[in-house]
């Protein structure tokens, strides 16, 4: 079983996943993003209507506790100063708004002195005399878990939707291929006996680019619907113990390889009926990569010299 909500998240991957939070909290109508990329970070990632302001932020350290709150407790910091900073560009941004919640939003919160700390901070911002302020204004900090529901709406929409396929550029397949060149060229040399230095290398990139691009594709899928990962990693798992029991196949390496494909493809298509086909199709042709680097899937010795 995996962990309800991930923790480690790309920081660009949880801004425009929080953003999509945010929108299903208030209505996309009601939420304005406010771009970085001219004139630096204001300490504002969106505005809503109703007076709240959101800033994600996802640590690089999420195994130790204590470091994660000191980097949370720094960025909070830094942000609401930026409140003062900037704040005539923020006055001019709101155009009437204002601002009743400064919430930092994050993957998760372990530790409650982040929230003593953005609770004190905000309460000094609030006696700077900003008019854009009300009142009541105060600071705090969200995870993942006060956003369950949007959450959960969010992953029920991803069972139906296409993945995003992405095709690994040099740079990963040449990252990836040199942990495992050996065990990889060995297989594929029992496998395509017959091809030259240069087919052998050509089909060791297609094998490692496929692998990646599954990778990734399940990767986004126990992010966005981790039910269906779940399902699907069993589906693998179980044709992973098949192919571990068989031991090295025999035959025509083309048709070994059609036919494995094609089991793994029914086999994901029945566990995963609401994934489109060219979904389920990537990550079959990808797994195949996948266990000839780590060993479920070798062929023996002789090999019929004419398969491809």
């Amino acid at each position: 079983m995996i962990e309800k909500y991930p923790r480690d998240w790309d920081g660009h991957e949880w801004e425009q996943f929080s953003l999509r939070l945010v929108r299903e909290r208030h209505g996309a109508e009601n939420v304005q993003p406010i771009p970085a990329r001219v004139k630096g970070d204001l300490g504002i990632e969106c505005i809503t209507t109703d007076g709240c302001v959101y800033q994600s932020y996802a640590p690089e350290e999420t195994g130790d506790t204590g470091k994660a709150a000191s980097a949370m407790r720094a960025k909070a910091n830094r942000d609401l100063n930026k409140l003062i900073k900037n704040k005539d560009k923020i006055l001019q941004l709101l155009a009437g708004i204002e601002i009743r919640r400064w919430i930092m939003l994050c993957p998760f919160l372990d530790d409650k002195d982040v929230v003593k700390t953005v609770a004190k901070k905000a309460s000094e911002i609030q006696t700077a005399g900003l008019r854009f302020l009300t009142s009541d204004f105060r600071g705090l900090v969200h995870c993942q878990e006060d956003f369950s529901k949007e959450i959960e709406k969010i992953r029920l929409e991803a069972c139906g939707t296409t993945l995003a396929l992405k095709t690994p550029d040099a740079d990963e397949i040449s990252d990836t291929g040199n942990a495992i060149d050996e065990t990889l060229d060995q297989k594929i040399g029992r496998g395509f006996p017959q091809l030259d230095p240069e087919q052998a290398a050509n089909r060791k990139r297609r094998f490692l680019g496929t692998h990646i691009r599954a990778e990734n594709a399940l990767e986004q899928l126990k992010r966005d619907a981790p039910e269906l990962w779940e399902k699907a990693t069993m589906a693998i798992a179980l044709e992973e113990d098949r192919l571990e029991t068989s031991g090295p196949v025999s035959g025509a390496t083309g048709d070994l390889l059609t036919s494995e494909q094609d089991r793994l493809y029914q086999a994901l298509s029945a566990a995963l009926p609401t994934l489109e086909a060219n979904a389920i199709r990537a990550i079959a042709i990808g797994q195949l990569g996948t266990w000839l680097i780590e060993c479920p899937l070798d062929f023996a010795a002789s090999q019929n010299s004419a398969s491809q």
